[in-house]
């Protein structure tokens, strides 16, 4: 026997707790207006690693932010931010907040990313933003590959390092040239923003990962003149105001 429409909807209310818990979550949210903290660990040689992905990107674009580096404290400071669940990741960098104490944002490009979001500096064209992320996502590999080298250690080091600087890197620079001719949607970078005109992350990645290569004795400025589309993106990136600026300051 079929219920009545009033008995079923009662069968279902009895069935439905009376109290409802409406779950929390944590929403580190900032504005055009926060007082951001780049917080990352003190590198030698004014090299980016990670962070210079974040960081290139930020003063390209002119995000106001201030930096609070990591010395000699950092392996604390890493088990201390894993443990009390601040930044599961245990890496760097991470943005904080002098407004927020509950914003610390991890992972350099998606952080860049949400940033970019907040402040204008995205192309506000769904193309023109896929093609920022397509590069960012090769480009892990070859950063994994350059960490890899720059602090290999044992008796088959300089054999390692030998095959990636003739062999690996050029296949690696070969094949990002390609990636700009193909997907760029600029005389220059892969897109830029709206707001600001100025190159995102996946131009910052490149840019700071073609960077460390030459600080670490890897490859030459000259030898970038092999692939004019690198060739060209990082000569423009680095002429920019305050980037050459950080640079030079490093480098004093």
């Amino acid at each position: 026997q079929k219920q009545k429409p009033d008995e079923f909807e009662h069968h279902l209310a009895s069935r439905t707790p009376q109290t409802q818990h409406q779950t929390q979550y944590n929403t580190m949210k900032i504005t055009p207006t926060s007082n951001l903290v780049f917080r990352y660990i003190s590198l030698p040689h004014g090299l980016g690693g990670r962070g210079g992905v974040q960081r290139f990107f930020m003063l390209a674009n002119e995000i106001p932010f201030s930096e609070d580096l990591y010395g000699a404290k950092w392996p604390e400071a890493k088990k201390a931010m894993v443990e009390s669940g601040e930044n599961p990741c245990g890496s760097a960098p991470v943005i904080y907040c002098k407004d927020d104490d509950s914003v610390h944002l991890s992972q350099a490009i998606a952080g860049s990313k949400y940033i970019g979001a907040v402040f204008g500096a995205t192309t506000g064209d769904a193309y023109g933003d896929y093609v920022q992320d397509l590069v960012c996502d090769e480009y892990q590999g070859f950063r994994d590959l350059w960490v890899a080298m720059a602090f290999a250690s044992g008796d088959d080091a300089e054999d390692k390092k030998k095959a990636y600087r003739e062999e690996s890197l050029p296949k690696q620079l070969t094949k990002f040239d390609a990636l700009y001719g193909k997907f760029k949607t600029h005389d220059v970078y892969l897109s830029v923003s709206k707001k600001t005109n100025m190159p995102l992350w996946g131009d910052a990645a490149l840019f700071g990962l073609i960077r460390d290569n030459v600080i670490t004795g890897f490859m030459k400025m000259d030898d970038l003149d092999k692939y004019p589309n690198l060739a060209s993106m990082y000569k423009s990136y680095a002429k920019i105001g305050p980037v050459a600026a950080w640079i030079e300051k490093v480098a004093a």
